[in-house]
């Protein structure tokens, strides 16, 4: 059962009124040198509540000047039919470098869709910002994998104290180190949850098995079943041993072999099933 909004399956970007004449605004401009969408349109994962998320990446004399004067062209002001001219707004091409763009930033650049680009230079900015650096990467899954690995023993530990509160709240804490361990292992940023369910696809190479990783993290955040959280926690340890990063397991010093062999009470009443 799910509260989501349907996919608009007759979407089609190439004959979107709309994207056309943002498009024809940017190349009417000089001081435009790019057009950048963001949001669920970029993915195609677009509803009938969607907005037009669209960045208008201009030279860094042009921003300078907007901001000197505190006046801003208003884009999309003219289009039809009518949007929200909220969603639009300018960047200059210096503040899509990687080292400027603040880090949850990143997800919405990952995904975006460059529209329009009059020099090169804003396809090569956003290329840039779509996945991480190999030395990012590897310092990233060290620390997520121990995140995850600390909230894990955690819950276990919560659980096997009787602290079934404390037991689905460690586990559910879980979930975000998970996710960006699993993305970087593939050197790619957390998708924001919200659109999780269209990157999921990304950690194929993982040997997942289609919805599985989207049914253990419904199980972490749902109930943080002790025994299901050591049998998928097996899963992890085994694919980071394969990708080279164990010493981070061993840092442990072996607690967390002493609590993924730990039995649990029968909780809520129910037994507590495992799976392979």
């Amino acid at each position: 059962m799910t509260d989501a909004l349907p996919l608009l399956a007759a979407y089609d970007i190439a004959t979107d009124p709309v994207i056309a004449a943002l498009i024809e605004e940017a190349a009417a401009d000089p001081e435009v040198i790019g057009l950048v969408l963001t949001g669920s349109r970029a993915i195609g994962a677009v509803t009938s509540e969607s907005d037009y998320d669209g960045v208008f990446v201009v030279t860094d004399a042009a921003y300078a000047r907007y901001e000197a004067t505190q006046q801003h062209p208003l884009r999309g002001a003219t289009v039809q039919p009518a949007i929200s001219t909220d969603d639009l707004w300018h960047e200059p091409l210096a503040a899509l470098a990687p080292d400027r763009v603040v880090v949850w930033d990143l997800p919405a650049w990952a995904e975006s869709r460059v529209l329009y680009d009059r020099t090169g230079e804003t396809t090569a900015a956003i290329d840039a910002l779509r996945r991480m650096l190999p030395d990012h990467a590897q310092t990233a899954i060290a620390a997520s994998y121990d995140g995850y690995l600390n909230g894990l023993y955690r819950s276990l530990k919560s659980w096997r104290r009787g602290n079934t509160l404390g037991g689905r709240l460690e586990s559910a804490g879980t979930v975000d180190s998970l996710l960006h361990l699993l993305f970087a292992l593939e050197e790619h940023w957390r998708p924001f949850s919200s659109r999780l369910p269209y990157h999921l696809a990304e950690l194929a190479p993982q040997g997942w098995q289609p919805n599985e990783v989207a049914d253990r993290l419904l199980d972490l955040i749902g109930t943080g079943d002790p025994y299901r959280q050591q049998a998928f926690a097996q899963r992890v340890i085994a694919l980071l041993r394969e990708r080279g990063f164990h010493h981070v397991y061993e840092s442990w010093n072996g607690q967390i072999d002493q609590a993924l062999a730990w039995p649990f009470p029968t909780h809520s009443g129910e037994e507590v099933v495992s799976y392979g």
